[in-house]
C-alpha cells in the first residue's frame, strides 16, 4: 500500500487543464466568429459578465479575481478581431458602470431584462465609442449592420439569461 501513496489525484491539475482548454476554445471560437458572420462575437455576453462580476465583488465586499481580468482581456481581444477601436469596450464599460448601472439596479427588478440591457449596452456602447474615436481621428466610421447586431444581441441575451439570471441582483 505504501508504493501507491505517491499516486494521489490532484484536482488542481485537472482544473488547470480545463481552464487552459476553455481559454484556447474561446480564442478559437473568436477566430471562427471573425470569419463566419453567423457566430456572435460574444462581446455583449462578456460585457454582461463583467458587470455581474463587478456587482458581485461590490455586494460581497470581495476583491476582483482572475475571472474579471481574463474577461477584460478577452473583450479587448474580441474588439480588435472584429474591427472596433482599441479600448472602446473598456470605455463603454466604465461609462456604463459608473453612470447607468446603479440606476438600472434601483429602478428595474426584472433579472432577464437587466441582462438584455447589459448585452445591448455592450454592443451599442462599443459601437458608439468606436465611432466617436474614429470621428476624432478623422477616419471612416464603422458601418452599423442592423441584421447582424440585432441577431448578435438576441442570441447573446438568451445565453446571458440562461447563464447569469440568478447572479444579477
Amino acid at each position: 500500500m505504501q508504493t501507491f501513496s505517491d499516486m494521489q489525484r490532484n484536482s488542481v491539475n485537472l482544473l488547470s487543464i480545463r481552464f487552459v482548454l476553455f481559454c484556447v476554445g474561446l480564442i478559437a471560437y473568436e477566430i471562427m466568429s471573425a470569419t463566419n458572420h453567423f457566430l456572435p462575437p460574444l462581446i455583449g455576453l462578456f460585457f454582461a459578465y463583467l458587470v455581474v462580476l463587478k456587482n458581485e465583488s461590490e455586494k460581497y465586499m470581495g476583491d476582483i479575481d482572475k475571472r474579471w481580468y481574463l474577461s477584460f482581456i478577452f473583450i479587448i481581444y474580441a474588439e480588435q478581431i472584429h474591427g472596433f477601436e482599441l479600448f472602446s469596450t473598456i470605455l463603454a464599460f466604465i461609462l456604463f458602470y459608473n453612470f447607468i448601472n446603479d440606476q438600472l439596479k434601483i429602478n428595474m427588478k426584472c433579472r432577464g431584462c437587466l441582462l438584455v440591457i447589459f448585452v445591448f449596452s455592450g454592443y451599442i456602447g462599443t459601437f458608439l465609442l468606436s465611432d466617436l474615436i474614429l470621428y476624432i481621428l478623422n477616419q471612416p466610421l464603422l458601418g452599423f449592420n442592423y441584421e447582424y447586431y440585432m441577431y448578435y444581441i438576441v442570441v447573446e441575451s438568451a445565453i446571458s439569461v440562461m447563464l447569469f439570471k440568478e447572479r444579477v441582483l
